[in-house]
């Protein structure tokens, strides 16, 4: 027998799937319109990958933070649970975007990945997709932290998801310093430039990795509502040592699963996209394992 409860239930899930589809067939419209393109014609008569690519990264991202805003009790009444979602939703997308523009004008401030996804350029594609997927965890895990789904939480998680941007300019950055001790000065986003889709793959590992290691610092600090900078900041500063933390135990478990293979060469001279899928691998499962401890 179906009882009020279920109906109730049904509704929900009807009202915040329909909303969840709706904002994701948005985005593509947005992505497209921001991209100046027309999403039908690079994805299946230029048969763009790298535009695909991107574009699964940015839907897959803000599928993350729906998730979150769906999650938990829901509202009142259908009316309250739709805006919530909705709100959310924009949110989402606004940030997501922010977020793209801070990876292109900042985190690769020698490479435009829009220009070089318009080229085709897969790994360019992938590094979008990386960091659109790597915001979505980190947002989605703020938006569980702040255990706020209206309106009112939408201020700490733009504090966490600042936070998170100077996080992955951070490891960029390293991975870019690493990458040029390695070969003498040479420049990783050129490297990407010239089409090393391997060397992006690891790097999307490790943004993911990272992320994930970012979120399971939730975990270790509270939230305090009437001090939401001090609690985004501390969330932060373990952020960042948790970051470390994860950096050493890759290498380390780098070492230890692809003994006897030159990653160097492997990777970045011979463009081993295999080893690279392992090594972004190592990357994801010490972040999530470092968020199973932790939670």
């Amino acid at each position: 027998m179906i009882n009020e409860l279920s109906v109730w239930t049904s509704a929900i899930v009807v009202i915040d799937l329909a909303i969840a589809v709706a904002a994701i067939c948005g985005f593509r419209v947005l992505f497209g319109l921001l991209a100046g393109v027309n999403t039908t014609v690079e994805l299946s008569e230029k048969d763009n990958y790298a535009f695909g690519i991107s574009f699964a990264g940015g839907a897959g991202a803000l599928a993350l933070v729906l998730s979150a805003a769906v999650s938990g009790d829901a509202a009142v009444d259908l009316f309250a649970e739709a805006l919530n979602v909705v709100t959310y939703a924009i949110a989402g997308i606004v940030l997501l975007k922010v977020g793209s523009l801070v990876n292109d004008l900042v985190i690769f401030h020698k490479l435009s990945l829009k220009d070089a996804v318009a080229k085709h350029n897969v790994g360019a594609g992938v590094i979008q997709a990386s960091n659109f997927l790597a915001l979505g965890i980190i947002i989605r895990s703020a938006v569980n932290w702040v255990e706020v789904e209206n309106w009112e939480g939408l201020l700490p998680v733009l504090l966490v998801f600042i936070a998170a941007q100077l996080v992955l300019l951070i490891v960029t950055r390293l991975r870019a310093q690493i990458f040029s001790r390695r070969h003498d000065g040479e420049s990783f986003q050129k490297a990407i430039e010239a089409g090393n889709t391997a060397l992006a793959i690891r790097y999307a590992g490790h943004i993911i990795g990272t992320s994930l290691a970012v979120s399971a610092g939730g975990s270790m600090v509270e939230y305090l509502h009437y001090e939401p900078l001090i609690s985004a900041t501390s969330w932060a500063g373990v952020a960042v040592s948790l970051t470390l933390v994860l950096s050493v135990l890759s290498l380390i478990a780098r070492t230890a699963i692809l003994a006897k293979i030159d990653v160097v060469e492997e990777v970045d001279n011979q463009q081993n996209v295999g080893i690279a899928f392992v090594e972004a691998t190592i990357f994801i499962a010490i972040g999530l394992l470092l968020g199973g401890v932790l939670s």
